[in-house]
């Protein structure tokens, strides 16, 4: 093979491992790089069960050429981490919290060379429906036009952009919320926490499971206090518009970027949680050790130095003591 050739293939190898790696950001993302834009990405809708209400999606096809969207309707469940969708590409598993019966008007659209077009959703709810919450996903993948999915047909490695739907059926909801942990992490993108750093730690997590039957949006006070207790740092949990949401029997840490950490020393966080309507307040706190690396250096010095003065005071001690003759 040519080394133009080898060239080729690995580039073609980077782009395709590229692609399956950007899957969950894209799917949620208001473009996606699929080629399309879609506004807006999340609905959240208070429909009783025998009732129905309406969206609107703006698609715009930013590909570059003409294209049609094609699109599907997936349930998806909580990564337990982020709060981003796991989708499920099974069309034969469905959620029983599944909004697919739901929908109505949900079609491919052809879109010209940077055409936008809005569309018109129906959501309606059986009668038979039980209180609670009920969500899904809207994705549109973009493909050339007189072509069918997939291959090299689609003008993006990256598998689609979507909207989000959140349905609450009134009548019967639990609130409950647990509150797992309140640990440091050494940055806003990792997700391994710890309670002793060598550097200041960038990020405190949260996590919190829903116990109910309904979607819960925790709000509340997050403070980080030095051994002294001084304040060093404080702000307000999932204080997003609009606020994050966990889903019903599942958990969600978030995590949040703090500063204000730069003596040595013990720091404790605690967090005033609340959810629903704010009356039941969940009460937390964590702890953690911050020792640099240098204050570990003069403490190791210190410690090597005192050990040779007790030994240097020891041989003095028993040295033995000559006595002159008279």
């Amino acid at each position: 093979m040519s080394l133009r050739g080898r060239l080729a293939l690995l580039v073609g190898a980077l782009l395709i491992l590229f692609g399956i790696g950007s899957t969950a950001f894209a799917q949620t993302s208001s473009t996606g790089g699929s080629g399309l834009s879609i506004s807006p990405t999340r609905f959240d809708l208070t429909i009783d069960k025998g009732q129905q209400s309406t969206i609107q999606l703006t698609l715009k096809n930013i590909s570059g050429t003409d294209i049609v969207a094609k699109s599907a309707i997936n349930d998806f469940e909580s990564n337990g981490v982020s709060g981003e969708p796991r989708i499920i590409t099974d069309p034969t598993k469905q959620s029983s919290a599944s909004i697919r019966n739901f929908l109505v008007g949900v079609t491919d659209l052809p879109l010209a060379k940077d055409e936008s077009k809005t569309i018109t959703v129906q959501v309606s709810v059986p009668q038979n429906a039980a209180p609670g919450a009920y969500y899904g996903i809207i994705r549109y993948a973009a493909v050339r036009n007189g072509q069918t999915s997939g291959g090299s047909n689609q003008v993006s490695l990256t598998a689609s952009v979507g909207a989000v739907v959140l349905v609450t059926v009134p009548g019967n909801i639990t609130q409950q919320v647990k509150l797992v942990s309140i640990q440091a992490f050494k940055n806003i993108t990792d997700n391994t926490s710890s309670s002793f750093f060598l550097s200041a730690p960038k990020a405190i997590g949260i996590e919190l499971q829903n116990l109910g039957n309904g979607f819960s949006s925790p709000f509340g006070r997050v403070s980080i206090k030095d051994m002294f207790g001084k304040e060093v740092f404080n702000y307000e949990l999932n204080s997003g518009d609009p606020r994050g949401v966990i889903l019903p029997n599942s958990s969600r840490l978030f995590k949040d970027s703090v500063k204000g950490i730069s003596m040595p020393g013990r720091y404790t966080i605690t967090g005033n949680i609340s959810y629903g309507s704010g009356g039941d307040i969940l009460i937390s706190t964590g702890t953690f050790w911050y020792l640099p690396v240098w204050l570990i250096v003069v403490l190791v010095i210190l410690l090597v130095v005192l050990i040779g003065l007790g030994y240097v005071l020891y041989r003095r001690l028993r040295r033995p003591v000559h006595k002159h003759a008279k």
